[in-house]
Order: C-alpha cells, then structure tokens, then sequence
C-alpha cells in the first residue's frame, strides 16, 4: 500500500448476516441451557421445596423475558436476511385438536441448511393468527392461507416453489385432530406482525 492510500474496510451485508445468524444461535443455546437448569432444579429433592419453587419461579421469569428479546433480534435478522442472498425459512409442526385448540409441536428456523429450534410460543402466536383470519374452519382456513401465501411467495420469488410447502394428516384414532406441517419464508413472522 502506498504512503497516501487507505484502505477502507467495512462489512458486508454477507457479513453483518453470518455475524447475527450466530447471535441467534448463541441466544438458543443460552435459552436451552436456562431450560434445562430449570428442569434439573424441579427434579431436586435434596432442594427444600420452597427454595425451589422461588428459584424455578425467578428463573422461568427470566427465561421468558430472554424470548421475548430473542424474538425481537430473531426479527431483525429476518429484516436483515431479506436483504441478502440467502434463505431464511421457518418451518411449524401443530395439530389441530377437535374443537379448534392448537398444540405447537415445533418450530424451527432454517437458514440455507442449517436448522434451528426456535421457542415454540412464536408458532403456537402465528398458528393462531393464521386461524383466526381466515375464518372458523380451521383446516379451510390454513388451506386458504396457505394457497394465499404460496401464490403470493412464487410471484415474489420468481417461480422458486421450494420456500412454501403444506402437509396435513388427518388422524381418526384415538382421538379426531389433525397434523399440520407448514413452511413459509421467515419474513412471513414480520408481514404478519406476529408479537410475544
């Protein structure tokens, strides 16, 4: 380099996109590992049950607090990946139990390969919004959301169709639900406004 020059160096969007995908991933595993603290001090008898009850309080309150900022970085690396080239999709797992109620199995972020369990509160929060807008029939109502979302997701995708995908199994016994597996680009989360 010569005497006069300089040599700016910044980040790349690229950069910026790697740099809060293992944020994201750090905060997992931090949620991960309160969780499991959580459950090892609940399994404690050698604890007084009092000093547990108080320490698994003080902690689940903790961990709550720490999704609910998660959820607000998980949005803004979402915002961040839709200005880049890669791929940012979440993929949910519920089952819709006879009359209307939604168990959140899973939810998971995918990020070019890679896959991420992400809080299940999150989908259990956008399942609901999904069946409550499109009306009382709840598996009319992800079908119409999602024939919506796909057409919607191709048009502004140029014609890739692997980023939208909907499977449902209809289960008659023992009891009468259905298995619903959903994936959709992750900036869904933010279009839709979906809030912890």
């Amino acid at each position: 380099m010569r005497e006069n020059e300089v040599e700016l160096r910044g980040t790349t969007p690229d950069d910026e996109f790697w740099k809060r995908f293992s944020g994201v991933q750090t905060m997992l595993d931090r949620m991960k590992q309160r969780a499991e603290l959580i459950r090892a001090i609940r399994e404690e008898i050698v604890i007084p049950e009092q000093a547990r009850d108080l320490a698994v309080k003080a902690l689940s309150t903790e961990l709550q607090e720490n999704k609910k900022i998660f959820f607000d970085y998980l949005l803004n690396f979402i915002s961040v990946s839709m200005q880049v080239l890669h791929r940012a999709d979440i993929e949910m797992e519920f089952t819709i139990i006879e009359g209307g109620r939604i168990e959140m199995n899973s939810i998971r972020l995918i990020v070019d390969s890679e896959v991420q369990d992400i809080p299940v509160e999150i989908g259990a929060r956008f399942a609901g919004l999904i069946l409550e807008s499109k009306g009382p029939k709840k598996l009319d109502a992800i079908l119409l959301f999602f024939r919506e979302e796909e057409a919607r997701y191709d048009i502004l995708f140029g014609g890739i169709m692997d980023r939208c995908s909907l499977q449902i199994m209809d289960e008659l016994y023992p009891r009468r639900c259905a298995h619903v597996k959903l994936k959709l680009p992750a900036q869904s989360l933010i279009e839709y406004r979906v809030s912890l």
